[in-house]
């Protein structure tokens, strides 16, 4: 498997991959957020994690927004509706999937654009059932406007 990905540097026990982070017991890929349009200054953020452990996804910030927050979408009787979560179950070893019209990262108050072909730094905070967390910093793809997210 490791064969294909390319190192692209190692710090502190953490090994970055161009697509796929390893940080102790959680795997995290497919980081993407849509490009942002002139004077949107919200966006949000998509990403596959899988924790080989029972965990929570339990913060998220980015030094481009003034704050980041787990969040779910849902519809009740035909509107839409979006709240956010204190914390987002990781159970052991099933990719938790977030994107759109589901759970979700939402960034609010971007300090600039998110332009396509650029990456979105971004640190999760991962607690386990012993209450020790761990942080995970990662590189989201900006896509553009009209991108849809592929698994």
């Amino acid at each position: 498997m490791f064969s294909k990905l390319k190192p692209v540097v190692f710090v502190a026990g953490l090994l970055l991959l161009s697509a796929q982070v390893y940080a102790g017991e959680v795997d995290v890929k497919d980081a993407w957020a849509r490009a942002t349009a002139p004077g949107q200054v919200n966006g949000s953020v998509g990403v596959v994690i899988t924790s080989k452990k029972d965990a929570r996804l339990i913060a998220v910030k980015s030094a481009v927004a003034e704050s980041a927050e787990i969040h779910t979408m849902s519809m009740d009787n035909g509107v839409m509706q979006m709240r956010q979560l204190d914390y987002l179950e990781l159970p052991a070893k099933q990719p938790v999937t977030l994107g759109p019209g589901g759970n979700h990262l939402m960034l609010f108050g971007l300090k600039h654009p998110l332009k396509a072909g650029t990456t979105l730094p971004l640190t999760l905070t991962v607690q386990y059932a012993d209450k020790r967390t761990e942080d995970i910093k990662i590189k989201a793809q900006i896509r553009s406007l009209t991108a849809v997210q592929q698994h």
